[in-house]
């Protein structure tokens, strides 16, 4: 599954109110600790982020010493565990790296994950239980969890999704937009660990999130140092064929420019590629914003950039273009089309309808609603 579906497997817990214990596995850096912090915040959850593969079996399962008559023993809780009084009644225990911590750590986590208790200590009510780890073939440490334990876990297989990331993250949190843009021309670059053997540097959504922090501070790819640093992060091959993606693609015309009416249309595919995705970032407001909370200069902004891919001759970049934008806020941008008195554009829809899926709006068959504009 997509790390999307994931987190509606999380949120339908939260939502429902279910207490089980949910485990994520996937590859490192696809974003799953992320997308839990996200979705905490959006609940108003507190995450307690737990790190077992750097805890012992004390740290999680607690110490027990004798009370002071000597008579009985008395269980030590771990302060790192959700407490209501200080936490808030809500609260979400993310016990990461659990395919990676000793066979020690996951006894001692045993209770907790199945019990919602651990000695004296019970797991507030308003806490739900989720883990993450690696795959047994993600090539890091892994430790196969014991099958009592396993069973006690709803478990989800976790694969990158470039599209996903790209329109649920990327746009979202301003990701550089030469990053987007070369994994738009070069999705399979996004995660590509299995593809680089005997490294232990690859391409992660993680590391290229660096990349990109780097190129907002400086994106001039022809120095060395940054040259380095790109490497540095998302290896050797990868690094050297983004470098030379960026030189190759410096003088492409900017979105702005483009929507101004200013220069030609590039003729290279990669930056087209690149133009598409800039002409797409502004309008990157709709993948967080309903049509009713749209403003009239952002409605208008949309229509901009849509007239803006009908003047693509290929009518492949213009289908790429539209479900692009489709992708972020496909209600909203349906409600445009419908404004958009422009019969170039209703007839191109009607002949590609299948494709942006828009065989109903509202009930309406296509032919239907765009008479409506007629």
């Amino acid at each position: 599954m997509t790390l999307r579906d994931f987190g509606e497997c999380v949120e339908y817990n939260i939502k429902n109110n279910i207490r089980h214990a949910i485990l994520g596995l996937g590859a490192p850096g696809v974003g799953k600790s992320q997308i839990i912090r996200q979705i905490g915040k959006k609940y108003g959850y507190k995450v307690i982020d737990i790190r077992l593969a750097q805890m012992s079996e004390v740290e999680i399962g607690g110490l027990i010493y004798p009370n002071e008559s000597r008579t009985k023993t008395v269980w030590l809780t771990p302060e790192l565990l959700p407490d209501e009084k200080r936490d808030g009644k809500n609260t979400i225990l993310l016990l990461d790296e659990l395919t990676s911590c000793t066979k020690r750590v996951q006894v001692a986590a045993y209770q907790l994950i199945l019990d919602r208790r651990i000695g004296q200590y019970q797991l507030p009510e308003g806490t739900f239980v989720i883990a993450l780890g690696n795959r047994e073939d993600d090539d890091g440490v892994y430790i196969k969890l014991a099958g009592p334990l396993a069973d006690r876990f709803e478990i989800h297989y976790i694969e990158p999704d470039f599209d996903q990331w790209k329109y649920d993250y990327a746009l979202k949190y301003n990701v550089h937009h030469l990053v987007i843009s070369y994994l738009t021309f070069k999705p399979s670059a996004l995660h590509n660990q299995k593809e680089v053997e005997g490294s232990m540097v690859f391409a992660t959504p993680r590391s290229w999130d660096r990349v990109s922090d780097i190129l907002h501070i400086d994106s001039d790819v022809t120095k060395p140092v940054i040259r380095n640093k790109i490497i540095g992060n998302v290896g050797e091959k990868e690094g050297v064929q983004f470098v030379e993606f960026c030189r190759n693609n410096a003088d492409t015309i900017t979105a702005d420019d483009f929507l101004a009416g200013k220069g030609p249309i590039p003729a290279a595919p990669e930056k087209i590629s690149i133009l598409l995705s800039s002409l797409s970032d502004k309008v990157s407001f709709l993948a967080n914003t309903g049509y009713s909370e749209l403003t009239g200069e952002q409605k208008s902004k949309v229509k901009e950039v849509i007239r803006a891919f009908f003047r693509f001759s290929e009518t492949e970049y213009t289908i790429v273009g539209l479900k692009n934008v489709l992708e972020m806020n496909r209600e909203a941008v349906k409600k445009i089309f419908l404004t958009m008195d422009d019969r170039k554009i209703q007839r191109f829809i009607e002949d590609n309808k299948y494709v942006f899926g828009l065989e109903e709006v509202n009930g309406k068959k296509t032919g239907q609603w765009l008479a409506m504009w007629h």
